[in-house]
């Protein structure tokens, strides 16, 4: 690719009888630049041996093959040459969408699948994808593909839930021989609102206190068109949620189902109104909550700190069952 640097590598062998004295070792060219070469020193090379000349290059040029020349000078004077050929070849991997959501729905988990191809002459190495952006929340984080020969290709999968309008860049980073070079593609996230999602609604609210606390029950209605799981109910604010229904547990609901709902809970302070909050899963298992808010009059309040407490009437039986047994004791004796 332009502008990387690469390896050559000389092998020269002496085939004949008798041993050749070096004089120099050049490799020269003009697109192409030699950055660094060997250290140059006069020496023999014996017969049946080899010496190997390494040097770094530079491409400078457009695509297309250029020709680099070794230049062998004897001692004795004269020597050898040929030319290398070097190829400039910049093409960069490619990113394509294979799959992706239709419609991307807001706050729904979707799969993305992306494809990336090497239509490079050479394998590219160390090849990683990695998504970046904000306004989503995407598993896994990053991939590591390692080596892509030659025409190959891999996919990889990533689970996208989109929080709003924004954008997904897919990064994938790779090494052409020791240089490190990047491809990308944005992809555009513009989700809809789903209409077809369950929607929670509480109907039919009665509050009372029992037991020293607020008790809330009603039923749950699923207005949507999609089924509801996992419904629970679940008290807010400035409240401290008591047995026996600290949590209301619904289940699931489908479209147009109904089904009742129990919370207790205790206020130490003023409070006009509690938030209920609704919580379930879509079908992809996505949690989604709203809030309905409950009126408490302050009669209710005012009930929930005289009304006895589970203790007290407990107190309140045992005192009864010993008056009892005394009398009966004490008529029995006459």
């Amino acid at each position: 690719m332009k502008s990387d640097t690469g390896m050559i590598t000389v092998n020269v062998m002496n085939s004949g009888q008798d041993g050749v004295y070096i004089n120099s070792a050049r490799l020269s060219g003009a697109e192409v630049s030699v950055i660094q070469s060997p250290d140059q020193t006069q020496g023999q090379i014996a017969p049946g041996t080899n010496v190997t000349y390494v040097y770094k290059v530079r491409s400078e040029a457009s695509d297309g093959i250029y020709y680099l020349r070794f230049i062998l000078d004897f001692r004795e004077g004269g020597g050898y040459s040929f030319t290398i050929p070097v190829e400039v070849e910049s093409s960069n991997l490619k990113i394509s969408v294979l799959e992706a959501p239709d419609p991307i729905i807001q706050g729904v988990k979707g799969d993305f699948l992306i494809m990336i191809g090497n239509p490079r002459p050479n394998a590219a190495s160390a090849v990683t994808v990695t998504p970046e952006g904000d306004g989503f929340l995407v598993t896994p984080s990053g991939v590591f593909l390692g080596t892509l020969v030659p025409d190959g290709s891999s996919v990889v999968t990533f689970n996208v839930t989109t929080l709003r309008q924004t954008f997904i860049r897919i990064r994938a980073n790779f090494k052409n021989g020791i240089n490190p070079h990047t491809a990308t593609l944005t992809i555009p996230l513009t989700p809809v609102e789903n209409k077809l999602a369950a929607e929670p609604v509480l109907t039919n609210i009665r509050v009372t206190t029992e037991q020293g606390a607020i008790h809330v029950s009603g039923d749950v209605t699923n207005t949507g068109l999609e089924a509801a799981r996992s419904v629970t109910v679940t008290p807010q604010g400035d409240v401290t949620p008591v047995d026996p229904y600290k949590v209301s547990i619904v289940g699931s609901l489908d479209p147009n189902d109904v089904a009742s709902f129990d919370v207790t809970f205790r206020s130490k302070a003023s409070i006009g109104e509690v938030p209920l909050l609704i919580t379930w899963k879509d079908r992809a298992g996505n949690i989604l909550t709203t809030t309905s808010t409950v009126e408490v009059s302050s009669q209710v309040l005012s009930d929930q700190g005289t009304e006895p407490s589970r203790f007290t009437n407990l107190l309140v039986w045992m005192f009864v069952i010993v008056i009892a047994a005394l009398f009966i004791y004490f008529w029995r004796r006459g």
